[in-house]
Protein backbone atom coordinates (compact mmCIF):
# COMPACT_ATOMS: atom_id res chain seq x y z
CA UNK A 1 0.00 0.00 0.00
CA UNK A 2 1.38 3.65 -0.90
CA UNK A 3 1.65 6.39 1.88
CA UNK A 4 -1.02 8.30 2.64
CA UNK A 5 -1.03 12.01 1.56
CA UNK A 6 -1.28 14.42 4.12
CA UNK A 7 -2.82 18.35 3.71
CA UNK A 8 -1.74 20.43 6.33
CA UNK A 9 -1.86 23.90 4.78
CA UNK A 10 -4.86 23.63 2.44
CA UNK A 11 -8.32 24.60 4.22
CA UNK A 12 -11.72 25.57 1.69
CA UNK A 13 -12.24 29.13 1.17
CA UNK A 14 -16.05 28.63 1.03
CA UNK A 15 -16.28 30.61 -2.61
CA UNK A 16 -18.53 28.31 -4.00
CA UNK A 17 -22.40 27.46 -3.85
CA UNK A 18 -23.21 23.33 -2.51
CA UNK A 19 -26.37 23.70 -2.90
CA UNK A 20 -28.04 24.98 -6.11
CA UNK A 21 -29.75 28.59 -6.49
CA UNK A 22 -33.34 28.16 -6.19
CA UNK A 23 -33.66 25.05 -4.19
CA UNK A 24 -34.22 26.65 -0.96
CA UNK A 25 -36.83 29.13 -2.45
CA UNK A 26 -38.59 25.80 -3.75
CA UNK A 27 -38.49 23.88 -0.24
CA UNK A 28 -39.87 26.62 1.35
CA UNK A 29 -43.05 27.42 -0.53
CA UNK A 30 -44.21 24.02 0.03
CA UNK A 31 -47.12 24.62 2.23
CA UNK A 32 -47.18 22.05 5.52
CA UNK A 33 -50.13 20.25 4.10
CA UNK A 34 -48.38 19.23 1.17
CA UNK A 35 -45.27 18.00 3.08
CA UNK A 36 -47.83 15.84 4.78
CA UNK A 37 -49.11 14.67 2.21
CA UNK A 38 -45.51 13.59 0.42
CA UNK A 39 -44.84 11.78 3.67
CA UNK A 40 -47.87 9.75 3.99
CA UNK A 41 -47.15 8.98 0.07
CA UNK A 42 -43.72 8.07 1.11
CA UNK A 43 -44.38 5.81 3.94
CA UNK A 44 -47.36 4.07 1.77
CA UNK A 45 -44.99 3.51 -0.97
CA UNK A 46 -42.81 1.44 2.09
CA UNK A 47 -40.37 4.57 3.14
CA UNK A 48 -39.73 4.91 6.49
CA UNK A 49 -39.85 9.16 7.02
CA UNK A 50 -39.48 11.12 9.54
CA UNK A 51 -42.49 12.68 10.93
CA UNK A 52 -42.74 15.38 13.92
CA UNK A 53 -45.20 14.65 16.33
CA UNK A 54 -46.49 16.20 19.52
CA UNK A 55 -44.05 14.91 22.73
CA UNK A 56 -45.36 13.40 26.15
CA UNK A 57 -42.34 14.48 28.19
CA UNK A 58 -42.43 18.67 29.43
CA UNK A 59 -39.35 19.49 28.35
CA UNK A 60 -40.19 18.11 24.66
CA UNK A 61 -42.51 20.01 23.06
CA UNK A 62 -42.10 17.82 19.93
CA UNK A 63 -40.49 14.61 19.04
CA UNK A 64 -39.37 13.26 15.23
CA UNK A 65 -40.05 9.81 14.78
CA UNK A 66 -40.26 7.62 12.01
CA UNK A 67 -43.55 6.90 10.37
CA UNK A 68 -43.40 3.19 11.17
CA UNK A 69 -43.20 4.06 15.07
CA UNK A 70 -45.81 6.33 14.42
CA UNK A 71 -48.58 5.30 12.05
CA UNK A 72 -47.42 1.13 12.17
CA UNK A 73 -46.45 -0.64 9.41
CA UNK A 74 -47.80 0.34 6.02
CA UNK A 75 -48.23 -3.54 4.99
CA UNK A 76 -50.54 -4.48 7.49
CA UNK A 77 -52.63 -1.44 7.57
CA UNK A 78 -55.79 -1.29 5.72
CA UNK A 79 -56.56 1.43 3.26
CA UNK A 80 -56.82 4.38 5.46
CA UNK A 81 -59.06 6.03 2.90
CA UNK A 82 -61.97 3.08 2.96
CA UNK A 83 -61.43 2.27 6.72
CA UNK A 84 -60.84 -0.70 7.81
CA UNK A 85 -63.82 -2.81 7.94
CA UNK A 86 -64.81 -2.02 4.53
CA UNK A 87 -64.90 -3.89 1.92
CA UNK A 88 -65.75 -2.65 -1.08
CA UNK A 89 -63.30 -2.32 -4.01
Amino acid sequence: MGKKRIRKSVTSKGQRRSIVAGVREVRRDKSPIEKAMNKLEAWQKGQNPWVTVPGTQSNAQFVRKRANEVWGDPRHVANIYRGKGSDEA
